[in-house]
């Protein structure tokens, strides 16, 4: 019985590191197929108030999935030179755009060839939650007005047009970056704003058109998982209107409430 115990334990680890070297094979597989991103990191540690510069800065290549929130991409380097850390950071640490945020201007998150356009939402719940470089779909809320004729009636009087309008609801825009949010303290790359507005960057043409749908819709945001390539095709949403809900209640039987409830339920 002594000599089993021993053997026991041994095929015990043994299946254990097999299983923990089969995973890291794996994950390591999964990260050579998945897309790198490269993000600016310490290149050296650095101490609070150290002007950043090229020596003291470097890039890594990660993969897409573990790019950190606000994480500030190598492309865009050029945003951090020149400004004074706020706090201290050590050798491969990674730097965000929070460190820099207190020099960096809404300019400056633009997008080469795009617009910055301030969008308000009628619900600003999430908006009180987003951070810049989150991406949002947005949601539009419209009136669609329906013209018929009848024919047994006089047109010239107007008495024979009928305007029927119903509430239609479609993806506005389906992946959109954020870049900065409208707050009380004049800040842009904090969280905590309360008037429903953010700053997007968008082609010029979509942006005219956002701008149109403020004036005629409500907006709604709708969060998405940052570099999430599905839905990114406006009509995968379709539109959600009166025939929808007919759809929805087809078939259906209405609920009756029972004179006594069940006892368990109250």
């Amino acid at each position: 019985m002594k000599n089993i115990i021993p053997l026991v334990v041994s095929v015990i680890l043994g299946l254990a590191a097999v299983y923990l070297v089969s995973r890291l094979l794996f994950e390591n597989k999964s990260d050579d197929l998945e897309n790198k991103v490269s993000v600016v990191v310490a290149a050296r540690d650095l101490d609070a108030r150290d002007e950043l510069s090229q020596g003291s800065l470097t890039y890594k290549d990660i993969p897409e999935s573990a790019v950190p929130r606000n994480a500030l991409l190598w492309e865009n380097v050029g945003l951090a030179y020149g400004q004074q850390l706020p706090h201290a950071v050590s050798q491969d640490d990674y730097i965000l755009m929070t460190d820099i945020r207190i020099q960096t201007t809404l300019g400056d998150c633009a997008r080469q060839g795009e617009w910055t356009v301030p969008v308000t939402f009628s619900d600003p719940a999430l908006v009180r939650m987003l951070m810049p470089d989150d991406e949002i779909a947005i949601i539009s809320t419209y009136v669609s007005q329906n013209v018929s004729i009848d024919k047994n009636m006089t047109v010239s009087d107007g008495s024979g047009v009928k305007v029927n309008e119903s509430r239609e609801t479609s993806v506005l825009l389906p992946c959109v970056r954020v870049i900065g949010i409208a707050n009380e303290q004049g800040s842009f790359r904090e969280s905590g704003g309360s008037s429903g507005t953010v700053f997007v960057s968008l082609p010029p043409q979509q942006a005219m058109i956002l701008i149109a749908a403020q004036r005629e819709s409500e907006l709604y945001p709708v969060l998405r998982k940052r570099n999430d390539s599905a839905a990114l095709n406006r009509k995968d949403g379709g539109v959600v209107n009166a025939d929808t809900f007919a759809k929805i209640r087809q078939g259906l039987v209405p609920a009756e409430l029972p004179e006594i409830p069940n006892k368990d339920h109250r």
